[in-house]
């Protein structure tokens, strides 16, 4: 996993968010890289070097001290953009899960992260952000909201939410299974079903949470025939 975050003048945001657990994710593990996004000329900030620093104290044991990497970036617009992207790409790990940390840091760099992120092909990204009294945070996946708008995406997820077979499902939309199948695959890009594979077995697939986003957001009612 690749977790990337702006560095503000609070470290504990960034903290909580490192030790969380998530869906397929047991937290921060030995190999994890971490990307600090700094504005140019961060090092003129005691407040931004002592948050950072102690993020890294805490992070370095588990992931290893060459495991994270400071990235500087200029506040010029696209710049800010391309920078982010660049560090992103050249620092994904094999599993290609990025965790965006957007709790602290400057809004420039926080816009310019989410824009960078939005840009990225075929990563499951994880967006999170603490409540400032720290009273909770909202996490979301973006492959929902970057997924088009499909009726037979949406029938697919909800026979797989009913338990249904990939057969079963090709059967009821008068489809053939390779069908089905291919869409799956299209499905997987942005993460809204997870694929199985018993005894080296076709695989299996299951809905994921981000696949249950995604019948939010098309209204999908799954009593539709």
């Amino acid at each position: 996993m690749l977790v990337v975050f702006p560095v503000g003048f609070d470290e504990k945001f960034i903290v909580r968010a490192l030790m969380r657990r998530r869906e397929g994710i047991d937290g921060l593990e030995h190999g994890d890289r971490l990307i600090a996004i700094l504005p140019e000329g961060y090092k003129g900030e005691r407040r931004t070097v002592n948050a950072l620093e102690a993020i890294e104290s805490i992070a370095s044991p588990i992931v290893g001290k060459g495991n994270i990497v400071r990235l500087e970036v200029p506040l010029q617009g696209e710049d800010a953009v391309l920078t982010i992207k660049r560090g992103i790409e050249d620092n994904l790990t094999r599993d290609r899960i990025v965790l965006a940390v957007l709790s602290g840091g400057m809004r420039p760099l926080l816009v310019g992260t989410m824009l960078a992120l939005i840009s990225l092909n075929e990563v499951r990204v994880i967006v999170e952000s603490d409540f400032e009294n720290l009273s909770g945070h909202i996490s979301l996946e973006l492959g929902p909201f970057l997924a088009p708008k499909s009726r037979r995406w949406k029938l697919i997820l909800c026979g797989l939410n009913e338990g249904k077979s990939v057969r079963t499902i090709a059967e009821e939309l008068g489809v053939s299974p390779a069908t089905i199948s291919n869409e799956l695959k299209r499905m997987g890009k942005y993460h809204l079903v997870r694929a199985e594979r018993p005894d080296g077995r076709a695989p299996k697939y299951h809905i994921t949470n981000a696949g249950r986003t995604y019948l939010k957001l098309v209204d999908g009612e799954c009593n539709e025939t």
